[in-house]
């Protein structure tokens, strides 16, 4: 066709209504957008200004929602560490992919965003913590750490005369740790100034890499995950004192002085190994001492440096976001900014993660997708992450797998269609949501509790369980049978 257009005159082109289909010809292939895949560790769902949070302070993360698109509703498929990543990469449910809680390795033969992009012509890469078991042939570019212990990070810190005493999440300033002796949690002031810190060298990585990519033909990918604002609470002035901790109210589930209740459940911060029974005893992750607080001052200081950790967070991400718009790039890239779960932060008086409690199970999700999806757009569905995956295929033009669970956002984010019927979760419980509505079941391996349904529009504390009342049979009922069928999925694998 195109031989034959090229040797008829341009008027009998024009006159025969052949122009359409000769400028589709002559016009080179659109190269996809690129993909920039923010993740924060351990961030709360409230803790963005734009969300009307009081205290905390993000104008990087705020300018990115008002580009886009703001998900109030979003949650992760397993709250802690690696079964939800594994699902932002998969976009598949933990019990389907196998890693159903830390450090487990993924079933045979799963296929992750990052490979599929490389065999799409892409160039891939990651700075920061992954916390899953990759493969060499996921990424071009590699920065893999998670709170500072990569050998080129640590060899940045040697190069700079930074020598630390344990590393660079925990090594604290003498003299400034809170409660030292009286809690497991490190709550203090760095002895690495903010350039030094992993965040900011993570965006200095992240930032050469984008150079890296100015003028180059190929669309890249990267991912960068930072540690913060997980534990531990040790951050680097300024941020150390940013917000001051009398200034810090109590959440309203948190009883000061109350003793640590019988049967007291830890959750789902499992390691796979002996190593994860160990790490779990007396007062390591996972642990009773340190997911069950008490102390109303010590409490108020955990929260005034998570939100430091916030604020440094914010900052960093907006210098890589920044980048973006220097190197003219921004036009030509899709943004997404999640976490891979919350923080509960003292509520019930427990801390981190494990539980399908919103604090816990909720998250940010931001979407720039600039000539894709509309910008200053704010969605209530209810979705959760096994969406983000098949959403970035969807908006760079590519054909979704057969059996990729998650339903790409591209339409709802368009005002164009519906979201995803429920949001789902799997660890030591699962969870569905729909609507106004919860549904939290134990799994049948002789977890302390039983099922719990609350109304989280009308009980956003989740305070009142409505399971076998009379009042929300119906509902019960409708959302049994909705993890019934979830549950029961039985997915193809997915091709590359």
């Amino acid at each position: 066709m195109k031989s034959l257009l090229r040797r008829l005159p341009l008027a009998l082109i024009v006159t025969a209504g052949l122009w359409p289909i000769a400028v589709a010809l002559a016009a080179p292939a659109a190269r996809p957008p690129n993909i920039l895949f923010l993740v924060a560790d351990e961030y709360r769902h409230d803790c963005l200004s734009v969300a009307g949070h009081p205290f905390v302070k993000t104008p990087n993360l705020d300018r990115l929602a008002a580009d886009g698109v703001r998900f109030t509703r979003a949650y992760v498929t397993s709250p802690v560490c690696s079964p939800s990543r594994a699902t932002m990469f998969t976009g598949r449910y933990p019990q389907v992919h196998g890693v159903r809680g830390n450090n487990f390795p993924f079933s045979e033969g799963e296929v992750v965003l990052p490979k599929l992009l490389r065999t799409r012509g892409y160039t891939t890469g990651i700075v920061g913590k992954l916390h899953l078991h990759a493969e060499r042939d996921w990424f071009d570019f590699a920065e893999i750490q998670g709170g500072g212990d990569s050998s080129s990070y640590v060899a940045f810190l040697r190069a700079s005369g930074q020598l630390l005493k344990g590393n660079a999440n925990t090594a604290a300033v003498p003299g400034t740790l809170v409660a030292e002796g009286r809690t497991p949690l490190r709550i203090g002031t760095s002895v690495l100034p903010e350039d030094k810190y992993p965040e900011a060298w993570e965006a200095d990585r992240a930032i050469a890499f984008l150079r890296e990519q100015k003028g180059k033909d190929k669309p890249w990918f990267l991912f960068v995950s930072m540690l913060k604002p997980h534990s531990e609470f040790v951050i680097p002035k300024p941020f150390d004192k940013m917000y001051a901790a009398k200034d810090m109210p109590l959440p309203k589930t948190f009883r000061p002085g109350m003793a640590l209740p019988d049967g007291f459940a830890t959750g789902g911060e499992s390691e796979e190994g002996k190593e994860g029974k160990k790490r779990k005893k007396d007062d390591g992750p996972g642990s009773a001492a340190r997911l069950f607080i008490n102390d109303a001052d010590i409490l108020r200081e955990v929260i005034a440096h998570y939100y430091g950790a916030v604020a440094l967070v914010d900052k960093h991400m907006g210098r890589v976001l920044a980048t973006v718009n220097e190197l003219g790039m921004r036009e030509d890239t899709i943004v997404v900014f999640t976490a891979d779960h919350g923080n509960m932060l003292g509520e019930r008086n427990r801390m981190f993660k494990g539980v399908m409690y919103e604090s816990s199970a909720r998250v940010p999700l931001l979407l720039r997708a600039p000539g894709r999806v509309p910008a200053g757009r704010v969605s209530d569905a209810v979705l959760d992450n096994a969406s983000i995956m098949p959403t970035l295929l969807d908006l760079a033009g590519m054909t979704v797998p057969a059996g990729v669970q998650g339903k790409s956002l591209a339409p709802l984010a368009r005002g164009t269609g519906a979201g995803p019927e429920a949001a789902y979760a799997y660890l030591s419980d699962k969870m569905v949501r729909q609507g106004d509505w919860k549904l939290i079941v134990p799994l049948a391996r002789g977890k302390t509790g039983g099922p719990e349904l609350y109304n989280v529009a009308r009980d956003p504390d989740e305070q009142t369980n409505l399971y076998g009342k009379s009042e929300a049979a119906a509902v019960q009922t409708k959302l049994s049978a909705l993890m019934e069928a979830w549950e029961n999925q039985t997915p193809p694998k997915v091709r590359l």
